[in-house]
């Protein structure tokens, strides 16, 4: 039986494109059963797009979201940097379906603010955005290759899998994020804006963690919903506490599990470091 969530919110999934695990997706998605779906930002790779090659296990996705504006489930789409080409249609609203730059709803208390987080990230817009659609391009060539290499891996009983793709990625990120520190501003700004918790995507660094404002010193608990290109999470709101969704891959039994990893909104996750 699927677990009925308040609030489901998922990001990065760049359907339409190798990266995306499709496959792992859906079948977390039909363990699911949410009152309300935040789709946190690149949800369609625009950028990499292709038509011609899109592939049908993407269909199932796109269908488990048309299911749930048919069962009438409020949907909020927040574009990302990659689903940009939306963003001219901001505004837009069909029955429960709503597409916004940015959402934010009080949940027990708690004044929650919902964005992709990348507005502030200057290594993916303005003169900078083509070279990082060129260099898209060439990690989706990549990761191809990685999951052909995967596969033989998995055929001849490797226990280790290589995945020098995720390494690439997680590098080039963490070198991006150093370089302007956009996070550290948006908790600069939810500060001033009184808000007590940030949910972002865009990174591709899931966790759950509280970051002190420089300026005001106000704690804001800050949350990224990950990916669905190498992390596989997704954030859960239930019975008024955040948690963190991961699935779990076992290459050793050619068998995939799914594990709920219990960070939840009173925990310290250092994937970022706590700023004083």
């Amino acid at each position: 039986m699927a677990r009925e969530l308040d609030i489901l919110v998922l990001s990065d999934l760049h359907l339409g494109t190798n990266q995306c695990r499709a496959g792992r997706l859906y079948k977390y998605l039909k363990t699911v059963k949410p009152k309300m779906l935040i789709l946190n930002g690149d949800i369609i790779d625009f950028w990499l797009l292709d038509l011609k090659s899109w592939p049908k296990s993407h269909n199932k996705i796109l269908g488990y979201f048309f299911n749930l504006m048919v069962e009438k489930v409020p949907i909020y789409y927040l574009p990302g940097n990659h689903d940009d080409y939306l963003k001219q249609f901001v505004g837009f609203k069909f029955h429960n379906f709503s597409l916004q730059n940015e959402l934010i709803l009080d949940l027990n208390g708690k004044k929650t603010w919902f964005m992709h987080g990348d507005k502030n990230d200057k290594s993916v817009s303005g003169t900078k955005r083509d070279l990082a659609i060129r260099a898209g391009k060439a990690f989706d060539k990549l990761v191809g290759f990685n999951r052909f290499i995967n596969d033989w891996e998995k055929f001849l009983g490797k226990r280790v899998v290589t995945n020098f793709s995720k390494s690439l990625k997680d590098k080039s990120k963490s070198a991006v994020k150093k370089g302007n520190d956009f996070e550290q501003q948006y908790i600069e700004e939810a500060a001033q804006r009184n808000i007590d918790t940030l949910v972002c995507g865009h990174v591709h660094k899931p966790g759950i963690t509280r970051i002190c404002s420089i300026l005001t010193k106000k704690d804001i608990v800050y949350l990224n919903s990950g990916d669905w290109t190498e992390n596989c999470t997704a954030l859960e709101y239930a019975k008024d506490k955040w948690s963190l969704y991961s699935y779990k891959y076992n290459y050793t039994e050619h068998e995939s599990t799914l594990k709920n990893v219990r960070f939840e909104q009173s925990d310290i996750y250092p994937f970022l470091q706590k700023k004083d």
